[in-house]
Parts: C-alpha cells; structure tokens; sequence
C-alpha cells in the first residue's frame, strides 16, 4: 500500500493506493463516497467500490483473494469481493 503525503507533515495524507495480489487491480482512496477500482491489464474500466456516506480514507486487498476493504471517515469498514 502506498499512501501520498504533503512533504511538509505526514499529518496530511491524502490518498491510498493498492495492488491486488495478482497485480491486475489497483485501488484507491478519493474524496468521494466511492473508491476507483482500475483494471492495470485488460480491457475492463468503470468499477467502483459500494458507497459509503462520506469520503474513503482508506483502502486493502486480502493478500490471496479477490476481497477488498474500504473505510470511510463515518467510520463504517465494507469487505467486498468481486467474484
């Protein structure tokens, strides 16, 4: 997982970014209810994670499985597969 900071305080986080254990998946954090899910080979675009009420702070893959989590700042946690 990789996370995006100010340079001038690691207070001010920004995005998180991370692989799928196959490295097909990439997801992120954004300022939105929902978290961009991008395909890094093939042809499919679009996907998105289930909303939350306020913006994605954080985001993971299960380390085998096609699972994810995210957390929101209303402190709700989605697990969601995408079989």
């Amino acid at each position: 997982m990789l996370w995006f900071c100010d340079a001038e305080s690691s207070k001010l986080c920004r995005h998180e970014i991370t692989l799928d254990a196959n490295g097909r998946r990439l997801l992120v954090t954004s300022g939105s209810v929902r978290a961009p899910i991008y395909q890094v080979r093939g042809q499919r675009n679009g996907l998105r994670t289930l909303p939350h009420t306020t913006a994605i702070t954080t985001v993971d893959w299960h380390p085998t499985l096609p699972i994810f989590l995210t957390g929101s700042a209303d402190n709700s946690v989605r697990v969601t597969s995408i079989l």
